[in-house]
């Protein structure tokens, strides 16, 4: 299947999809690629409005949210620092190869030493 890096014109995120979806994304957008976390954004500003709202207006003002320079930089909290590490952690499990379903199982109740004084995986 073939994949595509598409960047968020909110938002920058980057993400991998199928050119057909893409496409549709797009034609939803007038031609903008949205991220799906934007894109229920602008489609909460259409409902706050009651309908009053056009998908190009409302675009344009999720847009101009989101570019929006900061006041201050905010203090990162203690959750905030444990959402990164999972999200650090998730990333190099999904980046690392599997493991292979034929790979020897590690011996169970034996401890394995490393080095030459125990060859055989014996502890002494």
């Amino acid at each position: 299947m073939e994949v595509e890096k598409a960047k968020c014109e909110c938002c920058g995120f980057t993400e991998e999809c199928t050119p057909a979806y893409i496409a549709a994304v797009r034609a939803e957008y007038l031609g903008r690629w949205v991220c799906g976390l934007c894109a229920e954004a602008v489609g909460d500003e259409i409902r706050r409005e009651a309908g009053t709202l056009t998908t190009a207006e409302a675009l344009d003002r999720h847009v101009a949210f989101a570019r929006a320079p900061r006041a201050r930089p905010r203090k990162a909290s203690a959750s905030d620092d444990l959402v990164a590490a999972v999200a650090r952690l998730l990333r190099r499990c999904l980046d690392s190869p599997p493991a292979s379903p034929a790979a020897p199982a590690p011996p169970h109740g034996r401890k394995v030493a490393a080095g030459p004084g125990c060859p055989d995986g014996a502890d002494a």
